[in-house]
């Protein structure tokens, strides 16, 4: 690269840090955010067996929250809240290493997701840089990487997701290196190896993109010995089995249990897909589907003309993905595949479709599409900016309206239910005020009582107590948590 190209790249980064930190500060910690915060402080406040909830229950108050996320117990306890966080452990370890020098606050943490994004930005920049024949190519992958909402909303998150996003993109650049080299004795392979082995101690998820590759490369070469060396990852992920049946468990009833039927698992993978390049959380506008589909159509069309046998193993790839999920969803009883973020990987290879697309098809293709996608979705990012769409759970918003409508001294906050929402509100409150469970407590509510229920759309934990008391008060909507006083 020349030092022009170098300094627009430079430039390009830095803006989309900047904006990225700006948002970052916007709102507080949801609910996932709320217990990575307090994982890194050694506070169990899932309700499972060896939690703060463990005990008997009793009156708490705003302080008693506090003084406990004040301590950092993270190494002491962290054998315990690995078992109920559900993920494996090299985020968390990674972040707290990372809060050592930047702290705790909701830009501090979401500032490491930020950045792994930019670094898989950079990867995946220089990977279709090096291989592309037109200069342009790479540049344009980039806009379209930079406007992609979903990935900017998780790129500012304080979860795992841009970790492993920037691991998998990590193991795509290394093994299209040795697959080429065929050379195992290289850095290529130690590096693929590498991040593909971090990328399941982040993300079990993982598994179905690395599947995925070992597929890719059985349709493109045949079956050789080299399909071997994607179990490397698989074995050294084998120790950490027993602690995943521990971590089951733990969980009798999960978010996504409820398993769905084929048709309806093909049809919400592919408006995964769709969230995936257009919005992040919230249902994408029927003009944006639209949009998004007369996009999809071209690029399919064009490759099946210009690079048939490409296609056919893309299509292959991303199908098989799907279905690896679909599998996993009936052998398990749940329903993941619902739920886009867990195959973000995917976007990978549809990436890795549009550099073919942009480097071998016509200047005026090549450039429509980058433009009409960075149009439609720039006016996405814009709305997730400004809070329009997608605004994370109101926690902290939530505190301030009942340290500046409810008096302290003579009204108690009953949650439903406990764990992260009361621990939520509380990090953020001022006052010093009464919280008691809505399923323990054995205080009589009279008109002391003010409700906060919390709305994740979990049926099995929500709306179950207190609907006569909450009925006759004032009812006060936030972002996926209700207050009644």
């Amino acid at each position: 690269m020349n030092l022009i190209s170098k300094l627009s790249l430079a430039v390009t980064l830095i803006l989309y840090l900047i904006f990225g930190l700006s948002y970052s500060e916007k709102q507080g910690f949801w609910h996932d955010e709320m217990y990575t915060l307090s994982f890194l402080k050694g506070v169990s406040i899932y309700n499972f067996e060896g939690s703060i909830w463990s005990k008997q229950d009793t009156i708490y108050d705003v302080n008693h929250f506090k003084n406990l996320l004040a301590e950092d117990n993270f190494y002491s306890n962290f054998p315990t809240q690995i078992l109920h966080e559900g993920h494996p452990p090299l985020y968390f370890v990674l972040l707290k290493l990372w809060s050592y020098i930047f702290g705790y606050s909701e830009v501090a943490l979401r500032s490491f997701s930020l950045c792994c994004g930019l670094i898989s930005l950079l990867v995946l920049f220089s990977l279709f840089r090096k291989k592309a024949k037109q200069t342009y190519t790479a540049w344009l992958v980039l806009i379209m990487l930079i406007f992609n909402p979903f990935l900017f909303y998780f790129f500012t998150e304080a979860r795992m997701y841009a970790l492993a996003f920037l691991l998998a993109v990590l193991s795509f650049r290394y093994w299209i290196v040795y697959q080429e080299d065929k050379k195992i004795k290289s850095f290529a392979f130690l590096s693929f190896c590498l991040s593909s082995i971090g990328l399941l101690y982040t993300h079990y998820y993982g598994l179905f993109f690395l599947s995925t590759l070992a597929l890719v490369e059985l349709l493109k070469f045949g079956f050789k010995r080299s399909l071997l060396n994607h179990g490397i990852a698989f074995l050294s992920f084998l120790p950490w089995v027993p602690a995943i049946k521990k971590q089951i468990s733990f969980h009798d009833v999960h978010w996504t249990d409820g398993i769905i039927s084929f048709s309806d698992s093909i049809i919400g993978y592919f408006k995964g897909i769709n969230h995936l390049l257009v919005s992040p959380i919230a249902n994408p506008l029927t003009h944006e589907t639209v949009i998004m589909m007369v996009i999809l159509t071209i690029l399919l069309a064009l490759l099946f003309i210009k690079e048939r046998k490409f296609i056919l193993i893309l299509l292959y790839a991303i199908l098989i993905y799907g279905l690896q999920v679909y599998v996993f969803d009936q052998l398990v009883g749940h329903h993941t595949i619902l739920i886009p973020r867990y195959y973000m990987f995917s976007l990978i290879f549809i990436y890795w479709g549009v550099y073919k697309l942009i480097d071998s098809s016509y200047k005026v293709v090549s450039f429509f599409i980058p433009l009409t996608y960075s149009i439609l979705t720039g006016t996405v990012l814009f709305q997730i900016y400004q809070l329009d769409r997608a605004p994370k759970q109101m926690f902290r918003e939530v505190a301030g309206f009942v340290d500046s409508h409810v008096d302290s001294k003579t009204r108690i906050l009953v949650f439903e239910p406990e764990g992260v929402l009361m621990v939520g509100v509380a990090y953020y409150l001022q006052n010093n005020f009464k919280l008691v469970s809505a399923h323990k407590t054995s205080v009589e509510l009279d008109s002391s009582a003010v409700f906060i229920d919390e709305m994740l759309g979990l049926e099995y934990c929500e709306n179950k107590y207190n609907l006569k008391e909450q009925n006759k008060l004032e009812f006060i909507p936030f972002v996926a948590v209700n207050l009644y006083k």
